[in-house]
C-alpha cells in the first residue's frame, strides 16, 4: 500500500446512524461499569455478554450502512498484517 492509498483511506466517509450513536453511548456506559463497578460474577458475566452483543450490533450496522468503506478498511488491514509478518 502506498502513500496515496493511505491518503484515500483517511478520506473515507462513513455513514453513522442515530442507532449507531446510541449503541456507542451504551457501549461506553457498559464498559465503564465493567471497569469501575464492583460486580458479582453473575452481573459481570451478564454485562460482558451485553457488551459483546452491542459490539456485534454496531459492527453489523456499520457494515450494512458502509459496505464499500468497510471492505476498503478490511483490505488495508489484511495487507498491513501481511507486511508486518
Amino acid at each position: 500500500m502506498n502513500e496515496s492509498d493511505i491518503k484515500n483511506l483517511k478520506d473515507l466517509q462513513f455513514t453513522i446512524t442515530e442507532n449507531m450513536k446510541n449503541i456507542t453511548i451504551e457501549m461506553f456506559t457498559t464498559k465503564q461499569m465493567l471497569d469501575e463497578c464492583e460486580l458479582s460474577k453473575k452481573d459481570r458475566k451478564l454485562l460482558e455478554k451485553h457488551f459483546e452483543k452491542l459490539k456485534q450490533q454496531f459492527a453489523k450496522e456499520l457494515q450494512e450502512q458502509n459496505p464499500v468503506q468497510t471492505q476498503i478498511v478490511r483490505t488495508y488491514l489484511s495487507s498491513k498484517k501481511e507486511i508486518d509478518k
